[in-house]
């Protein structure tokens, strides 16, 4: 048998005893629903933080960022005093009418909350700016935020100039307060975990394959660490870097007989030991590198078709791999068919973001839309049931790709009436993927097209990679 998905995903069992969780939730019980921040903070959170073994020169209280900045969250919380925090805090006192609210319908009941948008930042200030690398010195840039107020809690992490949330909104519980525990001692024994980003649309012919390989390209040409992984059975990703697949043919099925075993050690050898390591230089000289972990057509139809275990299970399996994987890259992105198959359905209960790539089609974008309102919600409810400490995947928005170089007004005005009449409120990112001869090209020599410098499809991959991942990015969706 293969361990639970809550083994998988949560390696690092929690420390805390029984007895710490009870004396944490009769202190919830005992303060009254009108408790002000001050208090909540002096009676509730500093026992919370006590509770992670944290000693009082890692956590600063009421920290400025600095002249000019105009800054100042409730805590910081370090990890090493010589590095920058791992988490920042944002508190809010208790609201009566949350406190006293059932949980079905809290969700929604929260997100029209003053008090949990002051806290996010949709109201300045909140973790929206205590996040933001563009405003924030290095020094005191967290990798995680937590708002909190008695009522409700919510996890948020930044990967670069991403903020996305780690946890959907939580109502607090006798049950989701051992919970928070536990996922505030993730964040702080995890400060570097890879972002996994599936760039899918169920419409074909969108680039799915060719932004996959050169938005990973140009993040590692700006010092990324980047892995690619080809999880299609068309394998397009795997050829078009002119690795023979066939030489991994085996791998899949090895490394699934080591995790019915329980040999970790051995599952995660065998797919360190497939990861292939390129390195491209650009028509400038500048070189980087990219690692693939390669696809290979009869081995993934074979684990798709399967039946010696079921489909839950394999979402578990792959949710193991990318766990013994993400800890060496700063991101990873997975190439899969259009098809929403058992693979696709692995990819998108792992990932933490989707990149949805449209064209000026009315079709692609009718499946933009399904994904963003309906597929990904439903994705993460259901990941949210066994999974405690973080939850996915996140809409990261609509990226317009194999444009023409001249849309003109008309169609532009076309696809806004359409995402307008669907009610889609997501990102559109302003980077436009142009369908330049060059992409071609790169095709037919098996390297990104970022190789060429000075090609102006390496600038809109090169602005792509800024606006989605490296510059100010907040999500929420």
């Amino acid at each position: 048998m293969i361990s639970s998905e809550r083994q998988l995903t949560n390696p690092q069992s929690p420390t805390q005893t029984t007895q710490t969780y009870s004396q944490i939730i009769q202190i919830w019980k005992q303060i009254p629903h009108t408790f002000n921040e001050a208090n909540l903070e002096a009676n509730l959170v500093q026992p919370i933080l006590n509770a992670l073994d944290l000693n009082l020169a890692q956590v600063k209280a009421k920290p400025h960022f600095g002249n000019g900045v105009g800054l100042a969250p409730d805590r910081l919380v370090y990890k090493d005093l010589a590095q920058p925090p791992i988490l920042v805090i944002e508190n809010k006192r208790r609201d009566p009418s949350l406190a006293n609210a059932p949980e079905l319908g809290f969700v929604d009941l929260c997100k029209q909350n003053g008090l949990y948008r002051e806290a996010v930042g949709y109201i300045p200030n909140g973790i929206k700016q205590y996040l933001n690398k563009d405003i924030v010195p290095p020094q005191f840039l967290a990798s995680y935020g937590l708002v909190f107020n008695g009522d409700f809690f919510q996890l948020w992490k930044r990967v670069d100039g991403l903020i996305l949330p780690l946890t959907q909104i939580q109502k607090v519980t006798e049950d989701s307060l051992p919970k928070l525990i536990r996922q505030l001692e993730y964040c702080l024994n995890s400060p570097h975990r890879a972002l996994v980003t599936a760039i899918w649309n169920q419409k074909g012919g969108v680039a799915k394959t060719t932004n996959t390989i050169n938005l990973g390209a140009a993040l590692a040409l700006e010092g990324k660490k980047v892995l690619l992984i080809d999880l299609d059975t068309q394998t397009d990703l795997t050829r078009g870097l002119n690795i023979d697949s066939s030489a991994y043919s085996n791998y899949l099925s090895e490394y699934i007989d080591q995790l019915q075993v329980k040999n970790f050690y051995e599952a995660k050898k065998i797919v360190h030991t497939v990861i292939q390591k390129r390195q491209f230089s650009t028509s400038d000289r500048k070189k980087y590198n990219l690692d693939i972990l390669p696809g290979e057509r009869e081995s993934l139809i074979e684990f798709r078709s399967r039946t010696d275990f079921d489909d839950s299970t394999k979402l578990q399996i792959f949710k193991r791999l990318i766990s013994q994987v993400m800890e060496e890259y700063d991101y990873i992105f997975v190439d899969v068919s259009p098809t929403y198959d058992i693979l696709t359905q692995c990819v998108h209960f792992s990932c933490d973001t989707i990149l949805t790539p449209v064209d000026y089609s009315r079709k692609s974008l009718h499946h933009a839309v399904d994904l963003y309102q309906k597929t990904v919600p439903k994705t993460r409810a259901f990941r949210a049931k066994t999974n405690l400490l973080h939850t996915g995947p996140w809409n990261l928005g609509l990226v317009f790709s194999n444009c023409p170089l001249d849309i003109g007004i008309q169609l532009e005005n076309c696809i806004q009436k359409e995402l307008n009449r669907n009610n889609f409120t997501g990102k559109q990112y302003k980077t436009h993927l142009k369908a330049y001869a060059q992409t071609k090209l790169a095709e037919f020599q098996h390297v990104p097209v970022i190789c060429w410098h000075n090609s102006p499809i390496t600038k809109l991959y090169s602005d792509l990679a800024r606006e989605v991942f490296l510059s100010h990015n907040f999500i929420d969706h």
